[in-house]
């Protein structure tokens, strides 16, 4: 007995021996073996087969399937193909998943290219895309998520919201993922046509993706059917939205409402270095607020940054902000170009930006050009409703070429306007009330039809821009400014100051080239 025990001692290793040679003689030649992937990935594929050598959790046809299957923190891995679902939704998920597509029907990491294998999600307009809830973290990576539709995912007012994605009690994570052609809701009022995120206590991140022709409020009804956020709508929490393409979504089709994204209420916000694109607040006659990106409801610490915001439409005739809305609330805009924005085709104010907020507001480095409000304000709009307990702060802003006005203050406005060039308009800063509006400027330069507020240390001449509003060689704007300690770079990033002081406007620095015609003052 003895003996046989030894001989099959003496079997086993002689096995793992060779085992280990052959491996060891495959890895030489070049040859790996295939390693299987532990119990937490899955794989869904079009056939639900074929992909077990490199997923440990199994293999699925069905996303929701594999979201069944999978435990919390679990990977899901989509290879190529369109995916639906009998009931609409293709994804309910209540528990920390990642799901990731751009991989091929084996689901290997040799097999992984979102370029050549595209994961089509497609909720055949039954319901959201995706649908989560009180799920802890979640994130979808390389999906493009389609044909989504909201209704009734949001109770009570405005009634419907998330066509792409729906997101309640949930750190969503959204990165590289192509959102498109959803809907917030058909009937009725409706947030978030691609995205929406009650982010209570959660952290929204949304990077590099495509948020693009979405619809959050489809109906065509005459009443107050408001569409906000065609984009992106986030209620509360935190959020970082950096490098996304926000583009042609629309916030309402009969009624008022928001076009590219919305954040509301928010505790902390930063958007960073993204193209927020021929974005719609409203398609009727009725108002719009923030064509390109809105920020309202007592939210603080926003940061809006290296943001290009152009050619976005408050609404079809009239809004208020047509690239951008700040309502109530703490937000500062730093180097974003601002270009090419309007409020409505017949009246609005705010072209390139709108204020009407008591807490504080700080435009930085900002360019701020050709935006258009047939009303007032085709560059900057500020206005409160009563005595301010803050105020706006514009330094060194490049403002020029916003039809009628560069600068409108309002009512019990408070403005600080300080290094800033505002050219190229019939008036240059106007105000509405003066009795009950404050403006204090100071080391700016001035070169409009007729400039009735200037301040003090005032520079009137052509400020010699070149054709992207650059100070041209020769400037009088060139190192005329007063020294702003907290301010240490320009519109590009480059350094402040370069000369002997700071140059007035968006841009540090002079360059050579040819110069952009603007409207000739008149004497």
């Amino acid at each position: 007995k003895g003996i046989e025990m030894k001989r099959k001692t003496f079997h086993c290793v002689t096995a793992a021996l060779l085992g280990l040679a052959l491996t060891a003689f495959l890895l030489l030649l070049g040859t790996s073996v295939p390693a299987r992937a532990g119990s937490n990935v899955h794989c869904v594929n079009q056939a639900g087969t074929n992909c077990a050598a490199v997923c440990g959790g199994g293999c699925y046809a069905s996303v929701q399937a594999a979201v069944d299957g999978a435990f919390a923190g679990h990977e899901i891995r989509i290879a190529a193909g369109i995916y639906t679902a009998p009931g609409g939704t293709v994804a309910v998920v209540a528990k920390p998943l990642t799901l990731r597509g751009g991989y091929g029907q084996s689901c290997g990491d040799d097999d992984f290219d979102p370029g050549l294998h595209q994961t089509v999600l497609d909720a055949q307009w039954g319901g959201s895309v995706i649908s989560i809830t009180n799920a802890g973290d979640v994130t979808l990576q390389h999906l493009t998520l389609t044909h989504g539709d909201g209704q009734g995912n949001c109770p009570g007012w405005p009634g419907s919201c998330g066509g792409g994605i729906y997101a309640s009690g949930t750190n969503l994570y959204v990165g590289q993922c192509v959102v498109t052609d959803n809907v917030g809701g058909v009937v009725g009022g409706a947030n978030g046509g691609g995205i929406y995120a009650y982010a209570n206590g959660h952290h929204v991140e949304i990077w590099e993706s495509r948020i693009v022709n979405n619809t959050a409020a489809l109906s065509t009804t005459v009443s107050s059917e408001y569409g906000n956020g065609g984009g992106i709508y986030i209620y509360q929490g935190t959020a970082s939205l950096w490098a996304n393409e926000v583009a042609d979504n629309v916030g309402g089709v009969n009624h008022g409402g928001s076009g590219g994204i919305h954040l509301r209420n928010v505790a902390q916000a930063n958007v960073l270095t993204n193209t927020i694109r021929g974005n719609k607040g409203c398609l009727s006659i009725y108002y719009g607020s923030g064509g390109g990106l809105i920020v309202e409801s007592y939210s603080v610490g926003v940061y809006a940054a290296g943001n290009r915001i152009e050619n976005n439409r408050a609404g079809s005739l009239a809004g208020l902000g047509g690239g951008v809305n700040v309502g109530e609330s703490d937000v500062h805009l730093a180097r974003n170009t601002i270009v090419g924005n309007t409020t409505g085709a017949v009246g609005g104010d705010g072209g390139g930006v709108y204020i009407l907020s008591d807490r504080p507001v700080t435009l930085s480095n900002n360019l701020i050009a050709r935006n258009i409000a047939p009303n007032s304000g085709g560059g900057v709009y500020a206005t409160l409703g009563g005595a301010p307990g803050s105020q706006a702060l514009l330094v060194n802003n490049t403002i020029v070429d916003n039809g009628f006005s560069g600068i409108v203050a309002d009512q019990y406005a408070v403005l600080t306007v300080t290094n800033n060039i505002v050219a190229g308009h019939t008036v240059g800063i106007t105000e509405t009330a003066p009795a009950s509006i404050t403006i204090i400027a100071d080391h700016n330069l001035f070169w409009n039809g007729f400039d009735p507020i200037v301040g003090s240390n005032v520079i009137h001449a052509d400020p010699l821009l070149t054709a992207d509003y650059h100070l041209g060689i020769g400037s009088p704007a060139e190192d005329a400014g007063v020294t702003v300690p907290w301010l240490t770079d320009d519109l590009a990033g480059d350094s402040r100051p370069q000369g002997g002081g700071y140059d007035i406007g968006a841009y540090e620095g002079t360059r050579s080239e040819v110069f952009l015609p603007l409207v000739m003052r008149n004497y």
